[in-house]
């Protein structure tokens, strides 16, 4: 396994309400709603605060939190766990362009998304 892109964001939330929603499949839920039957082709696994999606022949994804500096990290990692050489997978992923951003986008979305459901109703809102 080789870790090809990582990104994290802060959360504004305690650690372990974060953790309590990455064990509950609430994070998983929330990552795949623009396309759920997604996840009857994703195999998942979980360990205490951290899951774990594989699917296509290459990815593996990890979602985790953490503390850092007295405050809470949402963190999202790619990995490639293809057995065929590297240069195949970025090529049948257009050499990753855009990817990058991509993943740095999903982990400060989530991140947000955690927060506001943390949050719950607003008054008025």
């Amino acid at each position: 396994m080789k870790l090809l892109f990582e990104a994290s964001a802060p959360v504004r939330a305690p650690l372990p309400a974060v953790r309590e929603l990455i064990d509950d499949e609430w994070v998983l839920r929330t990552w795949f709603r623009d396309d759920p039957s997604a996840l009857s082709y994703v195999d998942i696994d979980h360990r205490d605060g951290v899951v774990g999606m594989q699917g296509h022949w290459w990815y593996r994804g990890e979602i985790s939190a953490s503390e850092s500096g007295g405050r809470t990290v949402l963190t999202y990692r790619v990995y490639n766990i293809s057995k065929q050489s590297r240069w195949v997978v970025a090529l049948a992923n257009r050499m990753f362009i855009g990817y990058r951003q991509q993943v740095r986008d999903g982990a400060v979305g989530l991140a947000r998304a955690v927060e506001a459901h943390l949050a719950g109703p607003r008054p008025g809102g």
